[in-house]
């Protein structure tokens, strides 16, 4: 009995009598029949469901991962987030990185993020280390668009993943931190011109107090996602409490932070 399988699902050709009521006889003619055999449970394979944030390294592993609050290295001067924690965004956030990250390899150079999702317990205590609205979001007032998945921190490598010369280091809350690089330094200038430039192309904008902090322009769509819940070898991640778009962090004055005043991380 001849069969075909498409898209996983069995179809198979089945031979069934038919009887001519004029004549009076029965005619055995071949009358092909779809017979629907699901290869489980009788029902078809789904698509596979979308990750609510996939870890950056899965879309692209190229880009290089340095996670400053996963160390020491950061305003804290301690980890806030467990070790081996993945850089989780948004897949679609995870896409215009991809996309930067192969205009920087063009040119010899590479992307490393220092923070992406953020989860609400570590703002928190950003927040109480740094509680200026300037540089660190009030939670009350919604919090960062780091808790959203729609932001990251990231500095430029060259070919190899080696740091180059960049205005300041991370966390440096300072006026060389700022979005417009004023010193004399050619060098730096260019290198923060280059990371700005294909992270702009990439579909982001920049925060005017920190150099190193990047926001998807589309972030209005998204919602604040509280709690997550790490799947698929901790390689990405579902949302399991979340707050629904329309509660855009907001900053000291009331109005919404982000694309608009650009001035709460």
């Amino acid at each position: 009995m001849p069969a075909a399988q498409v898209s996983g699902t069995i179809f198979r050709a089945v031979t069934q009598p038919r009887v001519d009521f004029h004549r009076g006889r029965s005619a055995r003619t071949a009358v092909t029949l779809v017979v629907l055999l699901a290869a489980c449970s009788g029902a078809f394979a789904a698509d596979p469901v979308e990750p609510d944030l996939v870890d950056v390294r899965s879309v692209d592993p190229t880009i290089v991962v340095e996670l400053r609050y996963a160390g020491t290295r950061n305003i804290a001067g301690r980890a806030l987030y467990p070790e081996n924690t993945p850089a989780l965004v948004r897949p679609s956030v995870a896409r215009k990185l991809a996309y930067a990250q192969g205009l920087l390899r063009e040119r010899g150079y590479g992307i490393k993020i220092w923070d992406a999702y953020r989860p609400h317990s570590a703002h928190e205590q950003l927040w109480r280390l740094s509680p200026n609205n300037k540089y660190v979001a009030d939670p009350k007032t919604g919090g960062s668009l780091h808790t959203w998945g729609v932001a990251v921190d990231a500095t430029l490598v060259d070919a190899k993943g080696n740091d180059v010369a960049m205005p300041t280091d991370f966390d440096e809350f300072k006026p060389a931190a700022t979005l417009y690089y004023a010193g004399p330094d050619q060098l730096v200038k260019r290198h923060l011109r280059m990371l700005q430039a294909a992270l702009a192309r990439a579909g982001f904008y920049g925060l005017r107090t920190e150099w190193w902090h990047f926001v998807v322009k589309d972030w209005k769509k998204y919602g604040k996602a509280d709690r997550i819940e790490l799947i698929n070898g901790n390689r990405a991640a579902r949302i399991v409490e979340s707050a629904p778009p329309a509660s855009a962090p907001r900053d000291a004055n009331g109005r919404a932070s982000g694309a608009s005043s650009r001035n709460a991380r």
